[in-house]
Order: structure tokens, then sequence, then C-alpha cells
């Protein structure tokens, strides 16, 4: 049924579908940039270096040569575009405490889990154009990424963090602000190139096969508990330092490798 609402007679559909996303927009005006951009490039890197032959050379014919890096944060960069407004909810899906993602009430658009879902569909429908598919490949790339971010999968109640204020650097902030991007300032002085150079080692095959196990709403599921520790060990209005985000590296390296692992190999099953 969802895809047949957001796909099915684009024609018919996008003029409702803009202003329901409009409203949305309005109402929530929040951050929803996972990641921020080196975040993003992170990711794709890590997954393109796993790809398959066969799955590299149909993802640079579907992106028209370009890398997976170089259209990671697209979906983002669209936002302002009306023409995407039907895809604005879908970076993220929001958990409140003492609630599961199947309890939740679910936004009328879609989510990140459902999008994704719906993105690996299209992918896999060969009868539909490539510039269709190029579309859908670039959500999904993007869509892997959010989907691993803690804040993306924080509570309705605060807006994923957005009402949920804390100082860095002397500015007052908010919590997914500072998940989206600060963190990774202040854990690492790398740029996206030299957190996946230095993070993707020793990995073993075997072990990249059982992270890349399971479906997305696992993978979501994961992230929501990280969300969860992530408000139990942070307070209103705290001063967030160098040390907190110091703290969180295993956390930021683990969800880095585990959606560049899971990306690749959605695209290596997708294009085998």
């Amino acid at each position: 049924m969802f895809k047949i609402t957001l796909i099915t007679n684009y024609c018919m559909k996008k003029k409702s579908l803009i202003l329901l996303a409009g409203i949305i927009l309005c109402m929530n005006c929040m951050s929803v940039f996972g990641w921020g951009g080196k975040g993003h490039y992170v990711i794709a890197g890590i997954a393109e270096t796993h790809l398959s032959r066969k799955a590299k050379k149909e993802v640079r014919k579907l992106l028209d040569g370009h890398t997976m890096a170089y259209y990671s944060t697209w979906m983002d960069e669209l936002r302002s575009d009306s023409t995407y407004a039907f895809s604005y909810t879908w970076h993220y899906a929001n958990v409140d405490e003492g609630q599961t993602y199947e309890t939740m009430d679910k936004e009328p658009a879609g989510d990140v889990v459902t999008a994704t879902i719906l993105s690996i569909g299209e992918l896999k429908d060969k009868s539909l154009p490539d510039s269709v598919r190029s579309m859908y490949l670039k959500f999904l790339i993007h869509l892997i990424g959010d989907m691993h971010c803690p804040m993306h999968a924080g509570r309705l109640s605060d807006r994923g963090g957005n009402s949920f204020p804390v100082v860095w650097k002397g500015e007052k902030t908010n919590l997914h602000r500072y998940w989206d991007s600060s963190v990774l300032e202040d854990a690492r002085i790398w740029s996206s190139i030299e957190w996946s150079t230095y993070i993707d080692v020793a990995m073993k095959k075997k072990q990249r096969l059982a992270i890349q196990a399971g479906k997305p709403i696992d993978w979501f599921i994961e992230t929501v508990d990280y969300a969860k520790e992530i408000y139990e060990n942070t307070s209103h209005n705290e001063i967030l330092t160098t040390s907190y985000a110091g703290k969180y590296i295993p956390l930021l390296e683990d969800q880095f490798l585990k959606a560049g692992y899971r990306l690749a190999g959605l695209l290596n099953e997708i294009f085998k």
C-alpha cells in the first residue's frame, strides 16, 4: 500500500504530498541532517569499498559515473526542492520513551524504515527506467546513513532531540544537532577519508556478513536502543565537552561501519 500511495500515478499524488510535507515542515521546523555531510561521506566511502564488481559497475552506471559519496548528501540538499517534498519525513522515525517502533504512530508520508524498504524494492525493479532507479539509489545511500544516526531514532516528545537543549563550545544548541555533526568534530580531528580509512580495518569477511544480516527494521531498532542510552546519559542544558564525545567514539565507529557494510550488502544483493 505504501508503494502504491507514493509511487503509482506521480502526477495525481504530487500536489497532495507536497502540501502534506509543507505542513509537516512548518509544524516541526526541525533539523534532519543525519551525521552532517562528513558522516554520510564516511559511510558511503566504506560501502563502496565493499561492493562486488558487478554492484560497483551498476552503481556507477546509475550515478552517471559518480561515486556513492558524491551523492550521499543529495537527499539533504534537495529539501528546498518542492518536487521531492514527499520525502521530507523519510530521514527519521520517532520512538518515544516506553514505546517501540511498532507501537508508535507512523508518519503518513513514511519514515526512514518504510522509505528504505521502498527504495530497495524500486531498485530491484528492472522494469523501471534508470532515471527512477537512480533516484532511489541516491535515496538508499542516504537513508542507511540516517538510519544509523541515534537522534534520527529519537523521541517524538522532543522532536528527535531538537527540543532537548544542550551547550556546545559556549553556544546553546540541541541534542539532535549535536549528534548530527558536532560530535564528529569533538571525537576526531579527521577528514571523512581518514574516518573511513582508519576505522575500516581488520574486519574479517565473516564478521562483515554477520553485521549485514537482518533487515532494515532490525538495524533501526538497534539505533533506537543507542538513542535511549544517549538520553539516559545526557542532561538538559548539559555542557558537552570533548570528553563527552570521547566516550562515544566506539559507538560512532560501530555505527559508521555497520551502516557502510549494510549498505554494501544491500547493493551487492540487489545487483547480483
